[in-house]
């Protein structure tokens, strides 16, 4: 739950153009002390707090008091002709009329942690998270399986704080080899090594100011893991071949789908994990399943929705264990879309590129069986028999044609018994001659119209 609370005579021509819906209150005082006065612990409740120039004097003392009371805030000063920062005392200082206004920046804080898509719970309490997280230099890290949205919490993360206007880097350190990154994060000076024909700068320098993203951080050599350690404690380092110190203000955000304390030192993990988001499969959250479909339909620009699948698809959309997660969904409505391919826990999954259109030829059967039934009298069940009756009889006649009645083969395909297949030709009088008579005659006259 969060709200959002303007301190002073500014918040409501200052927020009238705000329209989001991320916070789910919006309050305004004209004194500080009546806000007070009504501020009680909370603990499932975050707040931003917006508190204007004439109550700047008092933002430390709020923030005090918010801490004493165990209540989560973020307060926000408007300081004229400052962009935003954050200062040691963790006071976030800001110009509101920069950014487009107060109403835009909180538009760019929606627009972003809705880049999560989903209703579940998880969903809700990870944008709070990613927001509160935003705007503070703690260092974070980020656990979860493969294909759960950790470079994208990342991201959001970056793109809400003080830092926005900086640079956003991600290095995988799964796909460098060991031996090149040293280089490629530190940098490296001219004859370094072989090869090293030019001076290079490393990530973190190209990075200052801004966010360094390190993907499977687990996979980075012990030696690299102590050089960075150092560079988190003490803001400097040396590229690779040089004696000159290259000092750097990064924020570093980390993550692995492996368990951190096998793999990370403790000490860089301690360091490198001041705040923890934990981001756990969609086979945990399955009600996001529908919402996070039709985000990707839409992307596409199909105008269906998952509420149009039938239930047989959407049934098979829950059941699928997603080991691959928000990716492998992804991925499974592009082959959906493509060629009709629903999930299956099939090692090799098998689609019927028309598989959809004989989906959408079953609901007009259907619709139009129902609309028949309404123009009769006789009851449903007897319905119900002549057309399964008709339909098992043309079935059976065009599996046995298709096989040149072979009597196994066209049980395999129904997946019923031999002995199946042998009461049914009994029981519609289906006869193998009437059936080459049938094809012969469609081959003579096939060849008349083609003379």
């Amino acid at each position: 739950m969060m709200k959002i609370v303007f301190i002073g005579s500014f918040g409501l021509k200052k927020i009238k153009e705000y329209k989001g819906a991320f916070a789910e209150k919006i309050e305004f005082f004209d004194k500080i002390e009546s806000f007070i006065e009504g501020l009680h612990p909370n603990k499932d409740c975050k707040y931003l707090i917006f508190i204007d120039r004439e109550y700047a004097k008092n933002a430390q003392t709020l923030k005090d008091l918010t801490i004493a009371k165990g209540i989560s805030s973020r307060i926000f000063v408007n300081v004229p002709n400052v962009d935003l920062s954050i200062d040691s005392s963790r006071i976030i200082s800001f110009d509101f009329d920069r950014y487009g206004g107060i109403a835009n920046f909180l538009s760019n804080i929606e627009k972003q942690s809705s880049r999560f898509v989903g209703t579940s719970e998880f969903i809700r309490k990870l944008r709070e998270d990613m927001i509160f997280f935003s705007f503070s230099n703690l260092n974070v890290f980020i656990s979860g399986e493969t294909g759960t949205g950790k470079s994208l919490a990342a991201q959001i993360i970056h793109y809400i704080s003080n830092r926005r206007g900086q640079r956003f880097l991600e290095l995988n350190c799964s796909n460098v080899p060991e031996d090149l990154l040293e280089s490629e994060l530190f940098g490296h000076a001219k004859g370094a090594f072989t090869n090293a024909y030019t001076e290079k700068k490393g990530l973190l320098e190209e990075t200052d100011k801004g966010t360094i993203f390190l993907d499977e951080i687990g996979e980075m050599a012990p030696h690299v893991q102590s050089k960075l350690l150092k560079v988190i404690e003490n803001h400097k380092f040396m590229p690779v071949g040089s004696n000159k110190e290259i000092n750097i203000d990064v924020r570093f955000c980390a993550a692995t789908n492996q368990d951190p304390n096998l793999h990370v030192r403790e000490d860089l993990f301690q360091r490198i994990a001041e705040v923890r988001i934990e981001m756990i499969p969609l086979r945990e959250r399955k009600e996001d399943i529908p919402f996070l479909i039709d985000h990707f339909l839409a992307a596409a620009n199909y105008t269906i929705k998952f509420e149009n699948f039938s239930d047989e698809v959407k049934n098979a959309f829950f059941r699928h264990k997603y080991p691959g997660n928000i990716r492998e969904l992804r991925n499974i409505i592009t082959r959906f879309v493509e060629f009709s391919e629903i999930p299956g826990n099939e090692k090799i999954t098998q689609y019927d590129p028309n598989a959809f259109a004989k989906h959408e030829l079953t609901e007009r059967f259907i619709t139009s069986m129902a609309d028949l039934y309404m123009e009769q009298s006789e009851p449903v069940n007897v319905l119900f028999k002549r057309i399964r009756a008709k339909l098992e009889r043309e079935v059976t006649r065009r599996v046995l044609d298709s096989y040149k009645w072979d009597k196994n083969l066209a049980a395999k395909k129904m997946g019923v018994s031999r002995k199946t297949i042998d009461n049914m030709i009994k029981k519609y009088d289906l006869d193998k001659r009437k059936a080459k008579i049938s094809v012969r005659n469609t081959k003579v006259s096939g060849s008349n119209r083609t003379i």
